[in-house]
């Protein structure tokens, strides 16, 4: 499957199509411009590239809207909200800009017939219930970074759609000092929130994520804030590889949020939070792997039930796992976040609409989304690769700092570091430490974060 990167450039609620010139398959057709992504690349860096050399335009490449397949080619469209330069097709005979309920008019490439029919039902700012928006897509206030929405967010106990809240920052840049002139590998860049605190304490980072889709975004934003980070798409599995590749030797000091951003939980598509309505998906890189649904229809009553005890911790696992079976012979095991969400509640016997008290407590569904969201990245197994590489990534006299958010990840880090200090590598593990009160009110998802601090042996 060969996959094709196509923009829906926007501008004044138009979207530009370009006709595809002489001597091209479906020549005189129009399309969303873009190209083929290269072996590396993600989706954003390869419509960022395409659209500069088809059309000379420099690209801010924002989510993705839509995708499609025809015959060997996989479009996947994703929205430009803003470029600069002024447009001069290169391969197209014609460009023009069409108000998106009007794209269906034109003849399109077969490929961008269904992007097409995906953004002329989409309406701008569609119109909600009530005084205030709820789903993620009309929060476009949030989404814009209007600091007064912003404000508003942080004041009720949320987090700011589309944006990440970084946890521990004071703690996490003490742990990791001295900074002045340090290289740091960062080992899950997320929103790059600790990133760019280091940079700005004279750190220099390489910066490693699996998400392609949020590293894209997250490049872009760390550019626009002009904190150089070194960002590569790479499980922390293979933080050996990527190193080896950079010529970058053991580091100065890494650091590992174990957690999962607030991005890839709000927003719906990736099917990470029962919040919003989405596809049951909760994979890290959506380029390969299966989903959370195939997941849950390939595994046995007690493979869902094991996973959800030791990933989860959830008390009600076996009662879940056979809610899960009872759905399957019907024909009806969930394919969302909601239906989910809702199943859970219902084994638990508290009722389809069971939700969390506040913003400080537990949803009922949360343990069991945790354990999947586990399962399907294979969380555990690459965590125990990086501590068991630790030694190697980080030169004698150095420090590592990780957050973990639930007991497995505890007892693999304190296990893991324990035995490597008894073996002489480390000093005395230090006690973990907890977000202070003043965080977790500001920032409620810091609620069960633990604070690891380590420091390598000198001449080892």
């Amino acid at each position: 499957m060969v996959q094709v990167a196509a923009g829906v450039i926007l501008r004044s609620g138009a979207v530009l199509l370009a006709r595809r010139g002489p001597g091209r398959d479906d020549a005189g057709k129009w399309e969303f411009p873009g190209g083929r992504i290269e072996k590396g690349e993600t989706p954003a860096a390869a419509l960022a590239r395409e659209l500069r050399e088809e059309l000379g335009i420099e690209a801010e490449v924002g989510a993705e809207t839509a995708r499609s397949r025809h015959g060997t080619i996989e479009l996947i469209a994703l929205l430009v909200p803003r470029f600069s330069g002024e447009i001069q097709p290169a391969e197209h005979d014609a460009v023009a800009w069409v108000p998106a309920q009007r794209l269906l008019e034109y003849d399109l490439a077969p490929a961008d017939v269904p992007i097409a029919e995906a953004v002329a039902a989409y309406r701008r700012r569609k119109r909600y219930k009530g005084t205030h928006p709820r789903e993620f897509a009309e929060k476009y206030k949030e989404l814009g970074g209007d600091p007064e929405a912003v404000a508003k967010a942080k004041a009720r106990g949320s987090t700011p759609a589309g944006a990440h809240i970084p946890i521990m920052l004071g703690e996490v840049l003490e742990g990791l000092a001295p900074l002045q002139g340090a290289l740091v590998l960062d080992c899950t860049l997320g929103w790059g929130g600790h990133a760019e605190a280091l940079v700005r304490a004279g750190a220099s980072v390489i910066g490693l994520d699996r998400d392609g889709d949020e590293l894209a975004r997250t490049a872009e934003r760390l550019r626009a804030a002009k904190a150089a980070v070194t960002a590569r798409q790479a499980n922390f599995a293979g933080a050996l590889k990527v190193l080896a590749e950079l010529e970058a030797g053991p580091v100065d000091a890494l650091f590992a949020d174990l957690g999962v951003s607030s991005m890839q939980l709000d927003r719906p598509e990736r099917g990470m939070s029962f919040k919003l309505n989405g596809p049951l998906d909760m994979r890290m890189d959506r380029s390969r792997g299966r989903t959370a649904a195939e997941w849950l229809a390939g595994a046995s009553e007690a493979q869902v039930a094991d996973a959800l005890a030791r990933y989860g911790d959830e008390p009600d696992a076996k009662a879940i796992a056979a809610a899960m079976t009872a759905l399957a012979a019907e024909g009806r095991l969930p394919k969302t976040t909601v239906a989910l969400a809702a199943a859970i509640a219902r084994a638990k016997g508290l009722g389809a609409r069971a939700t969390k008290k506040d913003a400080f407590s537990t949803h009922p569904a949360s343990r069991t989304f945790q354990a999947l969201r586990i399962v399907v990245n294979s969380e555990r197994d690459a965590l125990a690769q990086l501590l068991r590489d630790l030694p190697l990534l980080v030169r004698p006299g150095g420090r590592a700092v990780f957050l973990s958010f639930h007991s497995g990840e505890e007892g693999l880090v304190e296990a893991a570091l324990g035995e490597q200090a008894a073996a002489g590598l480390w000093e005395p593990p230090m006690p973990s430490r907890k977000p202070s009160p003043e965080e977790v009110r500001e920032n409620p998802r810091s609620r069960s974060a633990r604070l690891w601090r380590f420091v390598r042996k000198k001449g080892e």
